[in-house]
């Protein structure tokens, strides 16, 4: 399958808000939240896509000197074959070409797969956040990650 990675636009809101259910089905955003954060000062956003088929995105922006990634999900049958990594090394190389001197994202504490991926791409813990994520029955701590986005600071 070839994948390709395309910028979002407010005409992929209700696609993109599809999308994030099929990734987080116990907390996912409505077309309405992600048309919102797409007006955000300094949004931007890929949608991944294997042969047409949407299969992950990622949603971030820059307010100031750092860039947030807001939401980076895969759908469950695509897990694992490099796409939430090409679209967080295309989301870097992005903040890092907007003038973002680093990344910041949240990750679930219970996440081992996203957090060794972030771990590999050498983000590193700066805090947590109790009860930050929903489950079924549950919340669920986050971890704060960041990564510096200095010469030589990001390997992708």
């Amino acid at each position: 399958m070839t994948l390709r990675l395309d910028p979002v636009s407010l005409a992929l809101a209700n696609p993109l808000s599809l999308l994030h259910n099929a990734c987080f089905p116990a907390d996912s955003w409505d077309a309405e939240a992600i048309a919102e954060i797409m007006g955000l000062v300094g949004f931007f956003g890929q949608i991944a896509s294997e042969d047409g088929t949407p299969v992950g995105f990622v949603l971030a922006y820059i307010p100031s000197g750092a860039c947030e990634i807001l939401s980076l999900g895969v759908v469950v049958p695509r897990r694992r074959y490099g796409i939430g990594s090409a679209l967080l090394d295309s989301a870097c190389r992005e903040a890092c070409r907007r003038g973002a001197d680093s990344v910041v994202l949240e990750v679930a504490v219970d996440n081992a797969a996203a957090r060794a991926l972030y771990a590999a791409r050498g983000f590193g813990a700066i805090g947590r956040r109790q009860n930050y994520y929903r489950r079924e029955g549950r919340s669920v701590d986050a971890l704060v990650l960041r990564i510096a986005l200095a010469a030589g600071a990001l390997a992708i």
